[in-house]
């Protein structure tokens, strides 16, 4: 047990614990490039820095903020806000780096606290909740800089921490790596969609084979195909036409290729918009249907799984009438408007309020092909167009049927259908996984952090996962 570990406040392990200050116009303010520049936005719920979320500024101003100056190892803590507690570590990778008021910087003793130890000590659910429960709750709950440092941090001699973070870290590492592949099957999947339906390349080189005229918005892209060797794609170039025709609605489209409103392309949209289950009585349940909305569904998958609550069977049978399917669009109806998650697999779950679910009639369209249209530049303006409201910005459901979508024949669709379910259902496959690992590791943590449990029945829970 940790009966024999020292606890002390987390100020005697640090040589540092400070924040930053955002950079003023009189300096020169942010840049377009240069050094980068942390953010609380950045850092994420499961712990990462978001390196896509970063700004800059010059390395004139970083020089000139000395003390929020970022060191490898140093751990960023979100200090106000909603997203109160959420820590992050710094790599080398991230760096050079500076950070704003929002943040603060930890700064580890090296030689009496392992920083990857300290990182996942503060991570703990249990030490989230006392930081978000303990501070001032003002209009903005924060916590201060005195604050943090009185937070009381148990270890182990130096050696067991940093086995711990090891044991840790490499569950991390797989979670990461499943991410890794999800971007890049993502993005795979994201440019045949582009070639065949936005930039319609087949169309451009079957015009350009057959001595066709290329329109001149088309001409640049044209130029491009002409300079890429061609693959022999015989059979899939075939399904495709040789001439475009002009729209009045989308412009230059494949010859042949029709646009039709929403309606015409579903057979059923789900919408729960403005309730809630609660109002069909009973209470929420241990286990049993997960509920999920809007702030459920960001960047195209299902985020903040500690907010997921569940219903029993009586409560989920009265609510949805019409249970989703494999292949159904879940879209977010307000607030934020317009995020999408696509169902791969066959899950009961039961949709609160702020979110549609949007079923392709599958005779004139599929379900991958609408998750990725409503994507595009067109479809997102479509659907951001035809919201109103002031206070609440969101989406009727008269309105989401006339988003208006551009309909390719069925051996197309099927063809990408095809392409894009195997591609779907590898990202499913590794979002399975890190869900798994993510449950492995928070049950890991708080026993290895109290000392219940050691590292040699730890490495026998790490077996699963090899």
């Amino acid at each position: 047990m940790g009966s024999d570990w020292t606890e002390v406040s987390l100020s005697e392990l640090t040589t540092k614990i400070t924040k930053g200050t955002t950079p003023t116009k009189k300096d020169g303010g942010f840049s377009s490039e240069g050094v980068n520049y942390i953010k609380s936005e950045a850092v994420t719920f499961d712990g990462r820095i978001d390196e896509s979320k970063f700004t800059f500024i010059s390395s004139e101003i970083h020089k000139k903020l000395k003390r929020s100056q970022l060191e490898e190892s140093d751990i960023l803590m979100s200090m106000a806000g909603i997203h109160l507690g959420k820590t992050a570590i710094v790599r080398t990778r991230h760096l050079p780096a500076n950070t704003n008021q929002a943040l603060a910087l930890i700064r580890p003793i090296r030689n009496k606290i392992y920083p990857d130890y300290l990182f996942y000590f503060l991570q703990q659910s249990s030490v989230v909740y006392f930081i978000n429960n303990s501070t001032s709750q003002s209009a903005q709950p924060n916590i201060n800089l005195q604050e943090i440092g009185s937070l009381n941090i148990k270890y182990p001699e130096y050696n067991e921490q940093k086995a711990i973070a090891h044991i840790l870290g490499s569950l991390d590492d797989k979670i990461e790596l499943n991410r890794q592949m999800n971007e890049t099957l993502e993005a795979m999947a994201q440019a045949l969609f582009k070639s065949w339906f936005v930039d319609f390349d087949p169309v451009i080189d079957n015009a350009l084979a057959a001595g066709n005229a290329i329109p001149d918005e088309l001409l640049e892209r044209a130029e491009q195909r002409k300079a890429i060797e061609k693959k022999n794609h015989s059979e899939i170039q075939s399904l495709f036409p040789d001439e475009f025709e002009f729209t009045e609605e989308m412009g230059w489209i494949p010859k042949g290729w029709a646009i039709r409103n929403l309606s015409e392309m579903v057979s059923v949209i789900i919408d729960h918009r403005g309730k809630t289950p609660k109002k069909l009585g009973g209470d929420w349940a241990e286990s049993g249907y997960p509920a999920i909305s809007a702030k459920n569904i960001k960047g195209n998958k299902l985020v903040r799984p500690d907010t997921i609550r569940f219903v029993d069977k009586d409560i989920y049978d009265k609510w949805m009438k019409v249970p989703l399917e494999v292949g159904d669009v879940i879209m977010t109806s307000e607030a934020p408007l317009g995020e999408l998650y696509y169902l791969n697999s066959k899950i009961d779950y039961l949709l609160s309020q702020r979110l549609y679910a949007i079923r392709a009639d599958k005779i004139n369209c599929t379900g991958s092909y609408l998750f990725y249209w409503f994507q595009t530049e067109f479809g997102s303006a479509e659907i951001q167009n035809r919201a109103t409201g002031t206070t609440v910005f969101g989406i009727k459901q008269s309105e989401l049927r006339k988003v208006l979508v551009l309909c390719p024949p069925s051996s197309v669709l099927e063809n990408f259908d095809k392409y894009s379910q195997g591609l779907l259902g590898k990202m499913d496959a590794n979002d399975l996984s890190s869900t798994e690992l993510t449950k492995l590791r928070d049950t890991l943590l708080p026993k290895l952090m109290s000392g219940e449990l050691r590292i040699p029945d730890a490495a026998a829970f790490m077996d699963e996962v090899k």
